[in-house]
């Protein structure tokens, strides 16, 4: 892998005062930022790999079905810890989940018969990319590290008629922060490029269920797309040589449609399957209140429709204990590296289409200066188990995270700083895992 000339291509782009704003708005950091986890959530919800959306009654599946707050019978306060840790060495440890339900019963023997009222905050993202490459050739390395994550405090109301038809609508801010570090060494050169975004945004989400018999419930959900206002700051250090700059831009990410089916066996059972689709095609940035052509062009030949499967299940055991397991896949939002950087020829052979400049002396890059990762298949492994009394709850929950992704390394072509797929394939796919150890605990009132 000739990684070693990744410097000399930083090196070339100077990083001189022409350089345009809006050099780091692309296709595929675009997809990085819009990416959600979908199995987080409270112990109780992870454990059952999210496929909650039908069976409805914990606060978390609200973000799958606005409605599904309506189908429990009671009022509640949780809270969740999460442990996170990765093969990487990555370990952090924070609140991953916050609720207060309030389920009201209106004393109707039919019609309008409860509403809840819900506040909650949840965990969407954790950001645990972490690639280091040594290349014995050239003699050089290449550490690339991204952190943070995305979160979202929710807003909701549900109602119930007939525990039969249940409706809800929510109203999500959001909160976004990146990292992302990455550093290449070898005998002549030594860079460093970190950047750092904050973002907040909002969005909404309007869900419906039906109850035809005891057993079922069937439940359709829309999310509608996050605008993220994001404000961005980054630092390239060449050769102790160092260079700043900042910039805001905005991040329209795709709508959610999703579809739930529950099976409820009485008090001894609960099978949940959900399924969740985004057209990231339908993605788009903005940079000085100027939607970019190019970029929208990149994207819609890139990019595709991502699918999503959860399906989780819980038994009773005895009284109050019930098990719970899980299993979440989500399919690759964007074409293989090869064929994407094929799609991408004409600008010049770059993989991430970004944007170029003509002067006297020949072509020179303006575009991003670090690697990017292309996802693929993600999978997520749940198990759990808990303990609900007449007052008090808790429960546990353990998330497998297994991620494929294509690293796409900068190389200078031909003389220029053009870039090219040969790396994304010289690597092929490398596969990572993280863990997610959750503990709940509430009462009910």
């Amino acid at each position: 892998m000739k990684i070693g000339y990744f410097g000399i291509a930083l090196c070339a782009t100077a990083l001189s005062a022409t350089i345009a704003n809006a050099q780091d708005i692309n296709a595929y950091k675009l997809l990085n930022l819009s990416l959600e986890d979908p199995t987080l959530g409270s112990a109780r919800y992870a454990g059952m790999g999210g496929a909650m959306g039908a069976i409805g009654g914990v606060s978390s599946a609200l973000k799958d079905n606005a409605a599904s707050i309506a189908a429990g019978t009671k009022s509640d306060i949780g809270l969740t810890f999460d442990l996170y840790s990765n093969n990487d060495g990555q370990c952090s440890f924070a609140v991953s989940d916050a609720s207060l339900l309030f389920n009201i019963d209106h004393n109707n023997n039919s019609g309008y018969m409860s509403s809840a009222l819900a506040i909650t905050y949840n965990r969407n993202r954790t950001f645990d990319s972490d690639m280091f490459i040594e290349d014995r050739i050239y003699n050089s390395t290449t550490n690339d590290h991204e952190e943070g994550g995305t979160d979202a405090i929710n807003f909701a109301y549900a109602g119930n008629i007939n525990n039969q038809f249940y409706f809800g609508v929510a109203v999500g801010i959001t909160d976004l922060r990146f990292e992302k570090n990455n550093i290449y060494r070898d005998d002549n050169v030594y860079d460093d490029y970190e950047i750092s975004a904050d973002g907040t945004g909002c969005n909404f989400n309007v869900g419906l269920l039906y109850q035809p018999t005891d057993f079922l419930r069937v439940g359709v959900g829309i999310q509608t797309p996050t605008l993220y206002n994001i404000d961005e700051s980054w630092s390239f250090i060449e050769n102790k040589k160092e260079t700043l700059d900042d910039y805001p831009y905005k991040i329209h990410t795709p709508m959610k449609f999703s579809a739930q089916l529950g099976f409820m066996v009485g008090d001894r059972a609960n099978i949940g399957i959900d399924y969740s689709m985004r057209n990231y095609t339908r993605m788009w940035g903005e940079f000085a209140n100027l939607k970019m052509r190019q970029l929208e062009k990149d994207i819609k030949d890139i990019c595709k429709t991502q699918h999503t499967l959860k399906v989780g299940a819980e038994v009773n055991v005895v009284g109050g204990l019930d098990i719970r397991a899980g299993y979440a896949v989500c399919t690759a939002p964007v074409l293989e590296a090869k064929e994407a950087c094929n799609k991408l020829e004409t600008l010049g052979g770059a993989y991430v289409g970004d944007y170029w400049d003509q002067d006297s002396e020949g072509t020179f890059y303006y575009g991003p200066i670090y690697s990017f990762t292309s996802p693929k298949l993600r999978q997520y492994i749940s198990a759990g188990f808990g303990y609900s009394g007449r007052v008090a709850y808790v429960d546990f929950a353990y998330i497998r995270k297994l991620a494929t992704v294509q690293y796409m390394l900068q190389q200078p072509y031909e003389g220029t700083c053009n870039l090219v797929s040969t790396y994304a394939n010289e690597l092929g796919d490398q596969k990572y895992g993280s863990n997610h150890f959750m503990l709940s605990f509430g009462f009910h009132f």
